[in-house]
């Protein structure tokens, strides 16, 4: 009978432990004037992409406030967050699964399979997280240089116990998933830029 219990709440202790179940994530973007971004924010920004139309967008979520710069330059998107002082905290890139490594997508698919009944892939995003000056130079050099970590950020849509919801999943470029988190509310015109 020890034996049993001990099973039992090694499986417990195991299911609250695992990070991608349970999670929620709740984003509320709004777009908002040039002067009331951060001037650091505003420095980093047009000191990396010269000439280019910035979008920026305040965001509330579970974990606090931040600033949000959204731009196209030379073909591609980027989304660069900001804390409300203008500390820089990640860049991302739209991107596709396509990029990521054969063997890292064989197995973020097969990981996927097994979390959602069924799934659809809704948008694709390079995450880069790392010191200032080291993102800056990856922007500049359109390439994550050494002291980045680079995973993917996925959108989905899938099913799990017949119910139908989005879910941002988290990935390792060896396709670790590293979360996976139900989206409780976003703007979908910001959702697919």
């Amino acid at each position: 009978m020890e034996f049993y219990n001990r099973i039992i709440f090694g499986l417990i202790a195991w299911f609250f432990c695992t990070p991608c179940l349970g999670q929620q994530k709740y984003e509320r973007e709004f777009s908002i004037k040039h002067k009331a971004v951060p001037a650091k924010a505003i420095d980093f920004v047009s000191s990396v992409f010269k000439k280019s139309k910035i979008h920026w967008y305040g965001e509330e979520s579970l974990t606090g406030k931040s600033v949000e710069a959204k731009l196209k330059y030379s073909g591609k998107r980027y989304s660069i967050e900001f804390d409300e002082s203008g500390e820089i905290q990640d860049v991302e890139i739209l991107s596709s699964i396509g990029k990521m490594n054969s063997s890292g997508q064989a197995k973020l698919k097969d990981s996927l399979s097994k979390s959602f009944s069924r799934y659809k892939i809704v948008k694709t995003q390079l995450h880069w997280k790392g010191p200032e000056h080291i993102l800056k130079e990856s922007l500049l050099a359109d390439i994550a240089v050494k002291g980045v970590l680079v995973r993917y950020e996925i959108i989905l849509k899938g099913s799990r116990r017949k119910v139908e919801r989005y879910y941002e999943v988290l990935s390792e470029n060896d396709g670790t998933i590293v979360s996976i988190k139900e989206i409780v509310q976003r703007n979908t015109d910001n959702l697919i830029y």
